[in-house]
Formats: C-alpha cells, structure tokens, sequence
C-alpha cells in the first residue's frame, strides 16, 4: 500500500513538472491599432513569452508589471491619464493574459515658450533669425505632444542654428510641464546661439604635387563670409569632382573662432589622386550592345596640373577614339577644355565616321552651369543602297542646363531642362550653313509618398537641312527617347536606311509605384518621332512596363515596351539619370 501511494505522488510530480515545461503562455492586447503596435514591440511580457526558462510564476510577475510599463511607454505618446485592466486563465494546456488599454484624453501642446540667447538676439537681415525660427517650430501649440516629436522639434531648432551662422549654439534649458487635469504640455526651451561666425583663411594639407591655387579657384566661399554649412559642402563637392583628389575633408573649426574674433580657419584634407590613371571595362547597352573600353587618365600633363583623358570605346554599333583636355578651373570660375575624337557608328544601315576638334569654356554651378564651344567637324556617311557623301563644318555651339530637384541621384520631385544650340554661320568653313536647336525638360512629381510622376519632353530643329552633317541632324527611337522601337530607328527613309531629319518630337509619361523604399513598378507611355517637316511629324507610341531599382549611384530601370508601329516587344536598360 505504502508502496502504491509513492508511485502514485511520483507520477502526480511528474505530471506537474511536464504541465510546467510544456505550458502555452499566450498574451492580448485590446487597444487603439498604432497603440497595440507599440506595446507588442516593447512590453517585456511578449518579449519573453517563447523564452524556454518560463514558469508560471515569471508570467505572473510579468503580467503584473505589464500596466506600469504600458503607462510608461503611452505617456511617451501623450497619454498620461491611461486606465488598464489585467485577465488572467489558467488550465492545463495554456496561461493567458489579456490586457485591456483605454489611453484616454491624449495631451496637446498648450503654450510654446522659445527664449534666445546671444548674437540671434540682435537685429540683423541674416536666416536663421528669432521669428523665423519661432514660426518653423514643429511642435506648435495644439499639436498632440508626443516625446518623439518633443525630442526631433528640439533637435530641428538647434540644427538650423548650427547649419547656418552660429556653429556654437547650444541648448541651455528644456522643460515640459504636463497637466494630467487638462491634458495640456507646457513646453519651454532655451537656446544660446553664441556669437556669428565667419569664415577665416584656408589651411590646407596633403598637396604635393598640384599647387594651392587648384583649391583657392574652386573655392566658393569669399573671404569673411558667415559661415554656413552647405557652403562647406559645396566646397568639397567641387574638389572631389575636380579629379585631382581621392578623398577630400572640409571642415570649419569653429572652435576656434571663440578666440580669435569669430573667424573659423577652414581646414582641407587631401590625399591626391596618382598622375596616371589606367582602367578598362566592359558593359551592354540595348541601343548600342556589348562595349568594352580603356582609359587612360593624365593628371598633371607637362607639369602644368592639365588634366588628359584619353579613351577607347568598342560597341557592336559604335567605335571611338577620343582625347580630352581639361585646365584647372580659373579663379573666376571658368573650366576650359579642349578636345579630338574620331567616332564610327553603323545605325540602321547608316554609317557615319567623324573626325571633330573642340574647344570648350563652361561655368556655373550643378543648378545652373554654361558652356559656350567652337567645333571643327568632318564626316564621311555610306548609306545602303544610296549615295555616300562628305561633309565639313566649323560651328559655334551654347548650351545650359538647369537642375531643380530635390536629390541630383534619385530625385522625387523638381525638374531638369537643358538647351543647346549649334551652328554653321560661315558658308566658307563648312558645306552650308545652318542652327541646330534642341530642347529637353523632365520634371518629377509625387503623386503619393509612395507613388511618382515623370515626365519628359525633347524637342529638335535644324534650319538649312541640306548642308547640315548628319551629326547634327535628329533621329528617335531607344532607351532615352522612345521605348519599344529600335535605337535611331525612327527618322527618315534613304535608300535602305534610317537617316537624321530636320525636325525632333519626343515625349513621355511614367508612373512609379514604389514597393519598398529601393524597388518599385513602373507603367509608361512614350510617343514621337523625326521628320523633315511639321506636317510629317506623326507621333508613334511605345507602352510598356518595368522595374525600377534606388541604386546607389542613381535609379537603375529594366523595361519591356510594345511599339504600336512594329507590333513589336523590345527590352530597355537605363541607369542613372541622363542628362
């Protein structure tokens, strides 16, 4: 008997011990959506539900902190006057809690007191200013308070302060005063902008084999000017595009500043790039097919810091050989350069080779640069089944391009436009004379925060058709103009080939839904194309779909488009934003 009894108690023990170890712990919320989230993220209770080691005495104690931690984490939205509630079941197979939450009245920001310090305080005309600030604050009265936005609202005051003029200022004193009875926050702040900083010398480090002159003439910042933060950005943008350096650091030390009559050195870092430079690579393009390519890049031809790129490029339809010169930017602003190139290309049975030597005077910054250029052009084109022919020309060309976007890799919204001009004016240097004008926009557009609008327009004219080089002539069709249709493959008809015509008319519209915040889908339609006159210039259109990819080097896009004309799908690859 006495021996049944302990069999009896050691299976019971068993039994208890495999109920502990095999229990369910199950958990429920009842609250607002986007507060239930934040619980479920946060609340120790779920985090350790599924931990091996939980006993029925751990989940008690976790279900009995869990109101206090959930009035913790709804104050930091607002909520400071929360009712909760706690259930909890227990048989054989699961322990289960149930929270229920009423948040309450959630608190809105009642008054805004922002008090300044330092030279902000003093009249000026300058930004950032007192009132400016006041108006820009993000968290103004009536807002719903949430301790997020109170941090993020006080850090966006200070960083307009550091940014521009005042690299010193400092937060002295922050407070907000909850009152649980109104639901209301009374939030105080106190910033001491310190005094106005200007900018000091350059001190420069690392040059060693081009001059400080390359700096000081890509230097935008003028002597004694206020120091602002985006100018420093600017500045070491120009250098790093300059192609002398590999890295380059740009720093104010305002520090220093407090010492020496406000005036902050501005300290260059550089670590310059070798003379000569060799690479080789290799692609695919759907206009012009598989390419490979060498160059070699001189930075310092005759000792005089001319910078020499010279490049050969082999495509299935394209063949160059192309010598560059470019002079370090002059002090007021000017980029020279000169430049020889000899180029082969076989585009729907035209064959075209040109010989042409330029010179090139550009300025401006990224949002709105210039250039003016003189060009000596010969050429030789074999059509089939049509005559050949010969051409020469010495042209005067302008260009400028604007870009208004809100990111110059993967903008969102703005517009780019660009406008060239180019002409023959003297009949004696060339086989007539003629202007060619071209016009190209594309503006950016968000429908949604997740859905984008593009549109592109291209427009072309040539006056005197019949003496201008087919180089300077228009054709339509591929990757950047009309999807769906061959590269050049739209123009006029010659014989038993495509060539250029006098006039251009291309456009686009696409619509971009973005899936995640790198990848999204794209629908489009393109329409256009190339005549010798107005009336001849009947558009044809191309639809198509695609994916789209932020890459880190600007959007990447693989397309399949139908051509209405050809009854025919074509694959599209673009990379980067061309213009």
């Amino acid at each position: 008997m006495t021996r049944s009894l302990i069999i009896y108690i050691a299976l019971l023990c068993w039994g208890v011990l495999a109920y502990a170890d095999n229990a369910s712990y199950q958990i429920e919320i009842e609250a607002p959506s986007p507060l239930k989230t934040l619980l479920e993220n946060h609340l120790d209770i779920i985090k350790w539900r599924t931990n091996p080691r939980m006993s029925p005495n751990e989940w008690k104690r976790l279900s009995a902190e869990a109101p206090k931690q959930i009035k913790e984490l709804l104050a930091t939205e607002g909520y400071f006057s929360p009712q909760v509630s706690v259930k909890s079941t227990q048989n054989q197979l699961e322990s289960l809690t149930v929270l229920s939450v009423n948040p309450g009245t959630p608190t809105l920001v009642g008054s805004v007191n922002i008090k300044f310090l330092g030279d902000i305080t003093q009249a000026h005309r300058g930004l950032p200013n007192e009132q400016q600030l006041r108006e820009e604050w993000p968290l103004p009265a009536g807002a719903q308070f949430q301790q997020d936005a109170w941090t993020a609202a006080k850090r966006s005051l200070l960083t307009k302060l550091l940014v521009n003029r005042y690299p010193n200022a400092i937060i002295t004193d922050t407070k907000a005063s909850i009152d649980i009875q109104q639901n209301t926050a009374a939030l105080e702040i106190t910033v001491d902008s310190g005094n106005t900083v200007h900018f000091g010398e350059l001190q420069i480090e690392g040059l060693q084999r081009y001059p400080e002159s390359i700096i000081h003439n890509l230097n935008p910042i003028k002597p004694d000017e206020v120091y602002s933060q985006s100018q420093l950005l600017t500045f070491q943008t120009r250098l790093q595009e300059s192609g002398y350096f590999r890295t380059v650091e740009v720093t104010a030390d305002s520090k220093a500043a407090l010492a020496s009559q406000q005036q902050a050195p501005i300290k260059i870092k550089v670590d310059e790039n070798k003379s000569i430079k060799v690479s080789t690579g290799a692609g695919f393009s759907t206009n012009t097919g598989a390419r490979t390519q060498l160059t070699v890049e001189h930075l310092n031809v005759f000792d005089r810091n001319w910078r020499m790129t010279s490049s050969l490029r082999l495509e299935q339809k394209l063949q160059s050989l192309s010598g560059t010169i470019r002079l370090p930017t002059t002090a007021t602003g000017y980029r020279d350069s000169a430049n020889i190139a000899t180029t082969r290309t076989e585009i729907e049975g035209q064959t075209t080779t040109v010989t042409q030597a330029g010179v090139k005077r550009a300025w401006g910054s990224l949002k709105r640069e210039q250039y003016v250029g003189a060009n000596l052009l010969a050429e030789h084109v074999n059509l089939d089944n049509a005559d050949s022919s010969d051409n020469y020309a010495a042209t005067l060309g302008y260009g400028i391009t604007l870009r208004r976007t809100d990111n110059n890799l993967n903008p969102t919204r703005g517009y780019l436009f660009n406008a060239q001009f180019n002409g023959a004016p003297l009949a004696s240097l060339a086989s007539g004379t003629f202007l060619q004008s071209y016009l190209k926009t594309q503006a950016y557009y968000p429908i949604t925060k997740s859905t984008q609008l593009i549109a592109r327009a291209e427009l072309g004219m040539v006056h005197g058709k019949n003496s201008a080089p087919a180089t300077f002539l228009f054709r339509a069709g591929g990757d950047q103009s009309v999807r769906g249709y061959g590269y050049q493959s739209l123009g006029v008809t010659e014989g038993d080939a495509i060539v250029g015509a006098r006039y251009l008319a291309t456009g686009s519209i696409e619509v971009i839904q973005w899936l995640t915040p790198e990848w999204g889908a794209a629908i489009f339609t393109d329409f256009g194309n190339a005549a010798n006159s107005l009336k001849d210039l009947k558009p044809v259109y191309g639809y198509g779909l695609g994916a789209r990819w932020k890459s880190p080097v600007g959007p990447i896009g693989a397309d399949i488009a139908y051509g209405q004309e050809t009854n025919d799908y074509r694959m599209h690859f673009n990379i980067g934003v061309i213009f």
